[in-house]
């Protein structure tokens, strides 16, 4: 990747993509930035850092827009994507034809435009069913869509690699979470849930008996692996992004109540989703091995980092102590 290299990244304004072009802006990238602000939240980023790049409001669905945007760039970043698999629970279909459709435009602009680098968001879900911990060259057989979706998207990347000569690096991010969450509202990951509701003196709600495991890996790490995926020189393939460790939910909240000096209690109820993962863990070997990424934040600094950000914005957005609730509003199993 060339010194002060021209980078288009979708999804950026969102949570992962905000805190990526914030370190790539500050390492002297030039970025575009193409979202469509649905639950994308530019104005968490610092002025300094927002001002440089160049904003394009828009959907990845629109291949004329793609195609425009990846000319002369010397590498994409692709986020752009339900994040959450509540929104596809809430909206299968356009959670899939976003996640599917835009993808195909990104390869095909990749391959048009002759760009030198892609890098994609894939997820972890893809693994569901298999046993933990998850690596890379397991049999994928993905239970719901947003986990088939994500597939298709690695499959159609091999393809395009092996028929076009296109580099495409996927990206399986485990359970990312951080400071800043805000923008994603009920859609945020159960730590910051849990801390919303916790600084506001609501009992946090916690699906099942607690015990389900997740690998939590904190947003800057998450956006250091994806930008390290993109200077390495490496065929197309795909990475775990995790720190490879198992946590339970009820040890966030243990690790949230010492934090706070409480004694955090909390309400179990059945979960509501059918399909529901309990367990999830990250091989990490691969990614470093081969990409040398080897995450800085662990789970108890992540911890203190969210309730720091969230008590900054208590007083600003105090509907945040009632998303916890939003899944009631879902379709039920």
């Amino acid at each position: 990747m060339p010194s002060r290299a021209n980078v288009l990244v979708t999804g950026g304004a969102g949570f992962i993509g905000r805190n990526l072009i914030a370190q790539m802006v500050h390492d002297g990238y030039t970025i575009t930035a193409l979202d469509n602000y649905k639950i994308g939240g530019k104005e968490y980023l610092a002025d300094e850092i927002r001002d440089q790049v160049n904003w394009v409001e828009g959907d990845s669905r629109d291949y004329g827009l793609v195609a425009e945007l990846t000319k002369g760039k010397d590498g994409i970043i692709h986020l752009a994507a339900p994040s959450s698999f509540l929104m596809y629970e809430e909206d299968p279909t356009d959670g899939a034809s976003v996640t599917t459709q835009g993808f195909l435009n990104i390869l095909e602009a990749v391959r048009r435009n002759d760009v030198g680098k892609l890098v994609y968001a894939s997820t972890s879900a893809v693994y569901e069913g298999n046993p933990v911990p998850y690596t890379e060259d397991m049999t994928l057989a993905p239970p719901d869509l947003k986990a088939l979706s994500k597939k298709w998207n690695e499959e159609a990347a091999r393809q395009y690699s092996e028929r076009y000569g296109i580099t495409a690096i996927g990206m399986r991010p485990f359970s990312v979470y951080g400071h800043g969450e805000f923008s994603k509202g009920g859609y945020a990951n159960v730590i910051s849930l849990f801390v919303w509701a916790a600084l506001s003196g609501k009992t946090p709600v916690v699906w099942g008996n607690g015990q389900q495991t997740r690998d939590f890996i904190y947003v800057t790490d998450t956006a250091r692996a994806f930008q390290l995926a993109l200077e390495k020189d490496l065929p197309t393939q795909e990475f775990n992004v995790g720190i490879g460790l198992e946590t339970t939910f009820n040890r966030t909240l243990q690790l949230i109540g010492e934090e706070l000096d409480v004694e955090l209690a909390a309400e179990y109820v059945p979960t509501p989703i059918g399909i529901y993962a309990e367990r999830l863990w990250a091989d990490t070997r691969k990614a470093e091995n081969v990409l040398g990424f080897h995450p800085s934040v662990t789970v108890e600094e992540g911890v203190r980092r969210v309730i720091e950000s969230a008590r900054e914005a208590k007083e600003r957005w105090p509907e945040l102590s009632t998303q916890q609730m939003y899944f009631e509003t879902l379709p039920r199993a």
